[in-house]
């Protein structure tokens, strides 16, 4: 069989070909960043229902399984040979782990949010006495110091005579007539009057819209519920469809590792800062703290956030109580420490585990790299996605390790200078760390 002459010029061609359009797509993404984003952007807001509905059945995955684990365990073997019997037994899963979502989130709020209605009211009421005892402090402090009084004193006053010159010039000069009050009122007060109202109605029409996308994200919900099994079907037919077998595999089981990581992240961290919550609730009633609800809210909610979670609510909920008590300001913060020591050390692990599998370093750089890029939801999800890349590059060097008969254990490494020519042919490679 003769050989092509002109097959290795094709290849070459073709790749070249790659490498040029390649580069010219780059550069036009870079070119054209503010455009893609705004696409990007308005695919975002189009989507955004189907997005919300991939995270209400991706939290819901876990007890829709169990609850469909239970009625087949309670339905007989021969009725479980019938199709139809399975796709009732999963639908009643699915509308039985939405009830008991919606469940658990109106008793949540109905016990919440009353307490914390009632703690802003209580807050709001007394905020001109916390204003006085700040003024009385400040004052109190500038005595005793007069140093920085002489420095803050000439600022103060300088502040003080501004605002009742603008008092004296713009707004008493428009009350001395009628006239000058409707003229007043028309030029000043109706504009921003006006610039209020549409501010009200743009939340009123945001409010709706975000009711529309969760109504047609729990429709999306129930639907990928319902199916996830053929599109995780049709998922791996397409990768092995495009890849060969053992890179295939490869794939399948890393995205199974994804899953559990990511799952069992999510999951445990939700049920912690949920017990944390509590655990706070009932801590502040027993210590007479001021606005117990309002406080345990806070920190439970921020307790998402791992490692830096529990000092971001801790530092609103101590200026809040430094308002009312400092030195209960100051049994607070023992208080929250000694809360996130006990959750570091014994609540956390005892929920998540290894569920991610990273050191404390490793957590720490994940927070504040896709906060700093993402935001409050890259502090939340960064620790989980960026234990999915630790995971793949894991595997990648223990692979290589094995192609060239290393030993894979870290420990083999600690304090070595010497070459390894010699102990790739010696010490036989060792079962892959968990």
């Amino acid at each position: 069989m003769r050989r092509d002459p002109y097959k290795r010029y094709v290849a070459a061609g073709i790749t070249a070909f790659c490498v040029i359009a390649a580069s010219i797509l780059v550069f036009f993404l870079f070119y054209h960043a503010a455009e893609i984003r705004a696409v990007l952007s308005m695919l975002g807001r189009v989507l955004r229902p189907i997005f919300l509905g991939m995270v209400i059945a991706f939290l819901l995955l876990p007890v829709h399984r169990f609850l469909l684990h239970v009625f087949t365990a309670m339905t007989p073997n021969e009725r479980l040979k019938d199709e139809r019997n399975l796709r009732f037994l999963n639908m009643m899963a699915i509308i039985c782990s939405l009830f008991l979502a919606v469940l658990l989130l109106y008793l949540l709020l109905a016990m919440v949010v009353p307490q914390v209605y009632e703690s802003v009211v209580k807050l709001v009421e007394d905020s001109s006495k916390y204003i006085l005892n700040l003024q009385n402090w400040t004052q109190a402090f500038l005595e005793n110091n007069p140093d920085i009084q002489a420095a803050i004193m000439p600022v103060l006053n300088s502040a003080a005579d501004s605002l009742e010159q603008w008092l004296n010039s713009e707004i008493l000069p428009n009350l001395e007539s009628v006239s000058a009050i409707f003229q007043w009122a028309r030029t000043t007060l109706w504009p921003n009057f006006t610039s209020v109202m549409t501010g009200v109605s743009g939340m009123l029409v945001g409010f709706l819209v975000l009711v529309k996308d969760l109504l047609i994200a729990l429709i999306v919900s129930v639907y990928l519920l319902a199916r996830k099994d053929i599109f995780a079907a049709q998922s791996k037919k397409i990768v092995y469809s495009l890849f060969p077998t053992r890179t295939a595999d490869l794939l399948v089981e890393e995205t199974r590792d994804a899953y559990r990581i990511m799952s069992g992240f999510i999951n445990g961290k939700l049920l912690d800062s949920l017990i944390i919550g509590i655990i706070c609730l009932i801590c502040c009633y027993l210590f007479r703290f001021p606005y117990p609800a309002l406080i345990a809210t806070v920190v439970g909610v921020t307790n998402i956030v791992p490692f830096f979670g529990p000092f971001i609510g801790a530092i609103p909920c101590g200026l809040l109580i430094f308002l009312v008590s400092p030195l209960q300001c100051l049994y607070f913060a023992v208080f929250i420490l000694a809360l996130q020591q006990f959750d570091g050390n014994i609540l956390g692990p005892k929920i998540l585990g290894e569920s991610t599998g990273l050191a404390s370093f490793w957590v720490l750089f994940s927070i504040l790299l896709f906060g700093g890029v993402f935001g409050f939801a890259g502090m939340v999800l960064g620790v989980p996605v960026f234990a999915m890349f630790y995971s793949v590059v894991r595997r990648t060097v223990h692979w290589g390790l094995r192609q060239r008969h290393l030993p894979e254990d870290t420990d083999f490494y600690l304090g070595r200078t010497e070459a390894l020519a010699g102990a790739a042919r010696k010490e036989p490679p060792q079962e892959e760390r968990k």
